[in-house]
């Protein structure tokens, strides 16, 4: 039986504790890039995949993310580096290593971006 329910248009989704988990990481990750900020980033992403959030999922959330917080002249790099570790999850089978390269990338981008621009 279909059953007719009024959706309101204006009434905001929760959002899930993994893209929040996801969205806090993207933040720790801008604001401190060292070795300290990608060992916990390692342990955040044994979490999430722990709790069976598809490591392509994490990738494009946490690029999405990390989109939303970097300079216009970065965002072109990030994709493409995030596409090259996408490429690598499906062929690979060590989704672990792929999603801390990926962020290890973004660190040394990122810190390289910041030097740059306060030097």
């Amino acid at each position: 039986h279909n059953v007719l329910v009024n959706v309101d248009p204006n009434v905001a989704l929760p959002v899930p504790d993994w893209e929040k988990f996801i969205a806090n990481m993207a933040k720790l990750l801008c604001q401190n890039q060292n070795t300290q900020v990608l060992l916990n980033a390692r342990k955040g992403l044994y979490e999430l995949l722990a709790n069976c959030i598809p490591p392509s999922i994490i990738l494009s959330t946490l690029c999405a993310e990390l989109l939303r917080k970097v300079d216009d002249d970065l965002k072109h790099q990030i994709n493409i580096c995030a596409a090259h570790y996408d490429k690598r999850i499906q062929m690979g089978t060590k989704d672990i290593f792929h999603l801390e390269a990926f962020i290890a990338k973004f660190l040394v981008i990122y810190k390289n971006h910041l030097l740059k621009l306060y030097a």
